[in-house]
């Protein structure tokens, strides 16, 4: 899916520490459409327009199809080029054709602004906590959707690169709608609440609890191995369903599904998109086999007609 402004960005989990070299280069939002924003310059050549097929998609007025582009030159240095728009690409408030960019330069396109901070920037952890803060579900406390979106295909990328494995586990609420029309939608809201306490006590500070959509969740597991994937999957699964949700001095029982997928060197051009369609279908598969269940992708190809 297509965001109206395609970003990436690298921030920290919860209690995880960011090491100073696994920083990149990147444009912040300062003012427009997703302030705050990081935009990762992880990538050969990065372009920036109204087009729908522009990298970074800034679709207001005074922005042309293709605007401008960013080439990457090695060694940490970034050229901005204006591809002949109509109305200007500037840099500090000078209108440019093309520039070397260099830490601190703010630039201008149509209403947007951006600033570029560089990889050694000491900017750099100070723009991570405000993204990782404006990407919460304040109710929930876990990430959103958006950030797990973008923060999956950082670190894909980092454990490509790295050769390291990377698991994600989608779950959500077994009749989570029969439980809202038992119980009403503030006990629902309840459960959600508390379901997503237990789930942290089972997660490593390096694991990454997103909300999904609704009652459906994610884990980007880091430098996790398939079975040890599972394991932890499996041990979420046990202490959600023995752990019954107060409410109105009562306990309600609730469980979940959960679908494990895995990135290994056996699939080198994988994408967060196949990532998350292997997830959900083993996800799909463990509420086939009556619910209250773990699957993982990688077994589930040989005997249930999964690719």
């Amino acid at each position: 899916m297509i965001e109206s402004e395609q970003t990436t960005f690298t921030i920290p989990g919860i209690n995880e520490t960011l090491d100073p070299s696994d920083w990149t280069a990147c444009l912040v939002v300062v003012r427009g459409v997703g302030t705050g924003n990081k935009i990762l310059l992880n990538r050969t050549t990065l372009t920036i327009g109204r087009a729908d097929d522009a990298d970074v998609r800034l679709a207001k007025a005074g922005v042309s199809r293709q605007h401008a582009v960013i080439n990457a030159l090695g060694e940490e240095r970034f050229e901005l080029r204006d591809l002949n728009s109509t109305n200007g690409t500037y840099v500090n408030a000078e209108r440019i054709e093309a520039v070397l960019l260099k830490d601190q330069d703010l630039i201008a396109i149509g209403e947007s602004r951006m600033k570029f901070i560089a990889a050694d920037s000491p900017d750099q952890l100070y723009y991570e906590e405000l993204y990782c803060q404006a990407q919460m579900d304040k109710a929930l406390q876990v990430y959103n959707k958006h950030y797990f979106m973008t923060r999956l295909d950082d670190e894909l990328r980092r454990h490509q690169k790295n050769l390291a494995p990377l698991s994600l586990i989608l779950f959500d609420v077994d009749h989570f709608k029969r439980f809202n029309d038992s119980y009403g939608h503030l006990a629902g809201d309840a459960a959600l609440v508390h379901m997503a306490n237990v789930v942290k006590l089972c997660l490593r500070d390096s694991d990454i609890l997103c909300r999904y959509g609704g009652e459906e969740f994610a884990v980007i597991l880091t430098q996790c191995e398939p079975e040890n994937a599972r394991t932890i999957a499996e041990s979420i699964r046990k202490r959600v369903a023995a752990s019954p949700v107060p409410y109105a001095e009562k306990k309600l029982e609730i469980t979940i599904s959960l679908g494990v997928a895995s990135w290994t060197q056996s699939d080198p051009k994988s994408t967060k998109e196949a990532l998350i369609v292997q997830a959900d279908k083993a996800l799909y598969a463990a509420k086939n086999a009556g619910r209250n269940q773990v699957a993982s992708f990688h077994q589930q190809k040989a005997g249930s007609g999964l690719p």
